[in-house]
């Protein structure tokens, strides 16, 4: 059984002097070395990991600034890649404050530096992702058959919820919510429709929306919704995945998500280096709690790292 991990993160040191972003989420220093990295993926397990910059690294940037930090990051991943190639694949970051320098990157991304797809923010400067402006990298995407991964970021929100005086309450329940409503404007907008090889994960097992489905399903009844699309919304589910960087405790999570994703669209994730134990708890708990689910054997096969391996292309 391949076990890989879709959601690790790599904030290298250049980017860190680059943003500041360290301070803000802290991080443990040595997961910019790939033996330290190594050393935690045999302590549990771990065949794989799929390394991707967060897109929170981009917020507030200027264009070029943004440009600068997507190619430092991209190298670093690269160079991971390159020295351990049978224990690390990449994603890519682009920028799409200027989607012309975004599209060029992506190139350069996917063809000369051989990553395996790309990292988007889920709202662009807060304008949606089915935007006309953006369409054409997601028809470059599609060009390319990559998968899009989509990092929550911040957004435009009201005092109660302020990430200083409102306890972190973006951070931990906004960021799902941002989530969420990036895949229903994919959805609405018509991004989905026009490029049907589109491949979306949203991080976070698919923030909110596995667990109001039923709620989704009723109000397209009750609002006409469903007249508002070219196909039935579970066709739309069909293009979306979910990975599994969730608490790690409860199964409950686990099981939603499965019910939503079903065994061939969800992924295994932890979200490492961030989170309790600088993510190393991360790595375990979801480990465990995947392999400890009342779920058929070849299910947890796939979600462990069958998934990744096919949506990725990795051999």
């Amino acid at each position: 059984m391949v076990v890989i991990d879709f959601s690790s993160h790599l904030v290298t040191q250049e980017v860190n002097r680059m943003v500041g972003y360290g301070r803000k989420y802290p991080h443990p220093p040595e997961s910019n070395d790939p033996k330290e990295r190594i050393k935690i993926m045999d302590r549990y397990g771990v065949d794989v990991q799929v390394l991707s910059q967060t897109a929170p690294v981009l917020t507030g940037l200027d264009p070029e600034t943004a440009k600068k930090v997507c190619e430092a990051s991209n190298n670093a991943i690269a160079e991971f890649c390159a020295k351990h190639p049978e224990r690390f694949a990449g994603l890519a970051i682009v920028s799409l404050l200027d989607v012309d320098s975004a599209l060029e990157e992506l190139d350069r991304a996917i063809m000369d530096l051989g990553l395996k797809g790309v990292t988007i923010p889920t709202n662009v400067d807060g304008e949606g992702l089915d935007y006309p402006q953006f369409r054409p990298f997601f028809e470059r995407v599609s060009k390319h058959d990559v998968p899009v991964f989509l990092h929550p970021v911040d957004w435009l929100y009201y005092p109660l919820i302020d990430m200083r005086k409102g306890w972190m309450f973006l951070h931990i329940f906004g960021w799902p919510f941002d989530t969420t409503q990036a895949m229903w404007r994919l959805i609405f907008g018509g991004v989905l429709d026009e490029f049907p090889n589109l491949k979306i994960v949203a991080h976070h097992c698919g923030a909110m929306l596995p667990f109001f489905v039923n709620r989704v399903y009723d109000k397209l009844e009750k609002f006409r919704l469903k007249e508002k699309l070219r196909r039935p919304i579970t066709e739309y589910w069909k293009q979306i995945y979910g990975d599994t960087a969730l608490d790690g405790i409860n199964l409950d999570p686990y099981y939603c998500g499965y019910a939503f994703f079903g065994p061939d669209r969800l992924l295994f994730g932890t979200d490492y280096p961030f989170g309790r134990e600088y993510g190393e708890a991360f790595v375990r708990d979801n480990l465990k709690c995947i392999k400890s689910m009342n779920i058929p054997e070849d299910h947890k096969e796939n979600i462990l790292g069958g998934n990744a391996q096919r949506l990725l292309k990795l051999k």
